[in-house]
């Protein structure tokens, strides 16, 4: 239901009338999708032509990769896997080691086995046909995939026999496809540039056209974000196009994102740029050619967000650019992961189950189809992940946000169950616009200061705190202080950000004292601390009420109070998840009296754990309420909100499953909506990465949060996203903005 106008604003009308109709696009026309600067235009697009082909379905496999040999004499310049046979690392798995990694299942049979390696200059095709007759044996219902056309063409070369032979005793030891690797980009100086000695684009799209014609299916690739221009990437995708108008044998197409450790080629893109290429920067590049990778290969059903080098999240929100399937569980890489890919870590512990592939696949709202290689459908008939509500109120609520008039309680619960994500994103992002009309996105730069870790609420979410008494727990002294904010004012910081637990056996004077003396010792910094539930900690300790701490807090240096231990402002949350800390209630009144004395605060909200939808709307509107009575009556009011996702590692609320990208997205862009009378919205990349705040600055946020110099509580939760004030401004501009440092109120630092 994105508005037209979208595409007419982009000057992308013609196009949206063409992919209605069904009509092919041209050379011209992907050239013109790469040089939109809208991403939500491009992706609507794709996403509406993704709808066509899948509706809401989104695919993914329980699937093995065996890569069975690093040894590879091709000496591409891209890859970190492969090795001469006398070099360190150099492998060749026995045939014993493939057929355990084959019978290693876990009890839930693999539908997909993918094997490739490199063009290994000692097995011979006899080798290969023996192992797939094995494997085949082993698992008779899996579908087996095997090696590229690159590999093919190699063995067929060393036989000396022609290719279309080699395809035909691999189909008749069992292999019903052949993977899509080796496509690289098919302009030759390109090709040149990174892989001399591989085989030509040529003679990759001639290969598929034997292997199709043999009767095995393929699919497609493109590794793409090194040397290669966007007319390049067209290029590649007409060719795959027309090769597929030829042999008609492509299942999928994959494109195949350039990684950046490990390899000679991201070595030398690094040392000319002063930076690693295929940064976090890249994300919206990345998303855009997914969506014209949809667009423009009408005659190939599938397009894949491969998660093991995307990144999950990135995935995940490649469902809205065009993309109908994850991949699958893949508990063994080694190509990827060795060239920095950002699942490592997750590849490491074991990849993803396929209870994490539907969670991935169903929060992001779409229906998860488990399949196998030829993408036969594993899962039965489904059900849509959730039901839609009636259309005609989801129409008009839309309108009414289009329109800019003030959101009741029932269209935002409309909007946020039933809008799609873009659609979200483009009417969050118009409230932004209007909101902020300059091209800038803000940041501060400060460090998060954890004067204590020691705390008695005993959160259940918290990894950060340590009781009284545990061998972990510490308090900072002035020598420690001294160190952190002198390296903040070198780092080009101006603002600390304090805050605590609830330490039993801690005054209220010795919160005084730490303030007075950071304001006397560094007059520059701003002091931005102690969020509500310190602040009731601190009366109830003192014997005072809250409105006499803020006021001796501010009197002692106090500049600003954080929005932290907002969490969810629902009575119901909070007694299951934080029992001991101050109520919603007083955690508004707090800030109430706060705003009453002048002072400026932020909002938060922590999801994504015990609470339900109705709970986060309620969260928000008790924030626009009280932002209504001090902006009409108080000095001070909310300056910024910012919505983070709950982080579940080393905590109680272990059970708690990741809240996918397009979750957050959809809960940023509703706070845009919803929170009218709030002047910013801060993107949480400290939480989901630099890739989804790079995203979310299209769905309704203005602000990057903060340089973070230091951050420990998430930290403690497993989660160490680190940017420096180079990648903040790198990520930002690639997204089309001026980045700008602040100061706490938004002024210009």
């Amino acid at each position: 239901m994105v508005d037209a106008a979208l595409y007419a604003r982009s000057g992308l009308t013609d196009i949206h009338e063409k992919v209605l109709a069904g009509e092919r696009l041209s050379r011209e026309d992907g050239l013109r999708l790469f040089a939109c600067p809208d991403i939500l235009a491009v992706g609507s697009l794709a996403f509406l032509a993704r709808k066509q082909r899948h509706g809401l379905r989104a695919h993914y496999v329980r699937n093995r990769q065996i890569n069975y040999s690093n040894i590879c004499h091709t000496g591409c310049r891209f890859c970190a896997f492969a090795r001469r046979e006398e070099e360190e690392g150099a492998f060749t798995l026995t045939r014993e080691d493939i057929l355990a990694k084959v019978a290693d299942d876990g009890g839930i049979p693999f539908a997909e086995i993918h094997m490739v390696g490199g063009c290994n200059p000692v097995l011979p095709l006899a080798w290969f046909e023996e192992t797939f007759r094995a494997i085949k044996r082993l698992r008779p219902d899996a579908v087996l995939k095997g090696l590229t056309v690159t590999e093919v063409h190699h063995l067929a070369r060393m036989e000396g026999i022609a290719d279309a032979e080699a395809f035909a005793r691999l189909k008749d030891a069992g292999v019903a496809m052949v993977t899509g690797g080796g496509g690289e980009i098919f302009n030759p100086a390109v090709r040149d540039s990174i892989c001399p000695d591989k085989i030509s684009g040529d003679d990759y799209l001639r290969l598929a056209g034997e292997a199709h014609k043999a009767g095995l299916k393929s699919n497609c690739t493109m590794l793409f974000g090194h040397v290669e221009s966007h007319a390049d990437r067209v290029d590649h995708l007409c060719a795959i196009r027309a090769q597929q108008d030829k042999s008609g044998g492509y299942v999928c197409f994959i494109p195949l994102a350039f990684q950046n450790r490990n390899n000679t080629l991201a070595a030398e893109l690094e040392a000319a740029a002063g930076h690693p290429p295929a940064g976090p920067e890249t994300t919206l590049d990345r998303l855009r050619t997914i969506a014209v990778s949809r667009l423009l290969l009408d005659n190939i059903d599938h397009i894949k967000a491969y998660w093991v080098m995307l990144g999950a999240k990135t995935a995940q929100a490649a469902l809205f650019f065009g993309a109908d399937d994850l991949d699958g569980t893949i508990e063994e890489e080694h190509i990827g992961r060795m060239a920095g890919a950002a699942s490592g870590s997750v590849l490491g512990s074991g990849g993803l189950t396929r209870a994490a592939l539907d969670h991935m696949i169903r929060e992001s709202g779409f229906e998860p189809v488990n399949r196998d290689a030829l993408f036969r459908n594993l899962s039965g008939a489904g059900a849509p992940a959730r039901p839609k509500g009636d259309a005609d109120a989801t129409a008009g609520a839309i309108a009414k946000a289009r329109s800019g008039e003030r959101l009741g309680w029932d269209d935002a619960l409309i909007l946020y169950r039933d809008a799609d994500l873009l659609t979200l994103g483009d009417l969050a992002r118009t409230v932004r616009e209007r909101l902020h009309p300059e091209p800038v996105v803000t940041y501060v730069a400060d460090r998060n200061i954890n004067y204590s870790n020691v705390c008695v609420c005993a959160c259940r979410f918290c990894a950060f705190y340590r009781p009284p008494g545990h061998p972990e727990a510490y308090v900072l002294d002035k020598k420690q202080l001294a160190e952190k904010i002198e390296e903040t004012l070198e780092l080009g910081g101006t603002q600390i950000l304090l805050q605590g637990g609830h330490h039993p056996h801690l005054p209220l004077s010795f919160y005084e004292d730490m303030l007075r003396w950071i304001r006397e010792t560094y007059p520059a910094i701003h002091i931005h601390a102690f969020s509500p539930p310190e602040i009731a900690f601190f009366a109830s300790r003192s014997g005072m009420s809250t409105r006499e701490v803020i006021q001796r807090l501010r009197a002692a240096g106090l500049a600003s109070i954080p929005g932290g231990g907002a969490e969810v402002l629902a009575a119901r949350v909070r007694t299951k998840v934080s029992p001991n800390k101050c109520p919603a209630d007083q955690w508004l009144a707090i800030m109430a009296e706060a705003h009453e004395q002048g002072l400026k605060t932020t909002a938060t909200m922590m999801f994504g754990h015990e609470e339900s939808d109705v709970e986060r709307l309620e969260h928000l509107f008790r924030l626009r309420g009280l932002q209504d009575e001090s902006l009409a009556s108080r000095e001070g009011a909310f300056t910024a909100f910012i919505p983070w996702t709950f982080q579940s590692a080393n905590t109680a609320m272990a059970h708690c499953k990741p809240m996918p990208a397009p979750g957050y997205l959809r809960l940023l862009a509703l706070s845009r909506l919803v929170l009218d009378n709030f002047p910013n919205i801060q993107a949480s990349w400290v939480t989901m990465g630099p890739e989804v705040a790079q995203l979310a600055l299209f769905f309704g946020a203005n602000d990057f949060g903060s340089l973070m110099i230091e951050e420990n509580v998430v930290a403690a939760a497993n989660v160490r996203f680190r940017m420096n004030r180079e990648a903040i401004h790198r990520v930002i501009a690639a997204a089309g903005f001026e980045p700008r440092q602040r100061l706490m109120d938004y002024r210009p630092a």
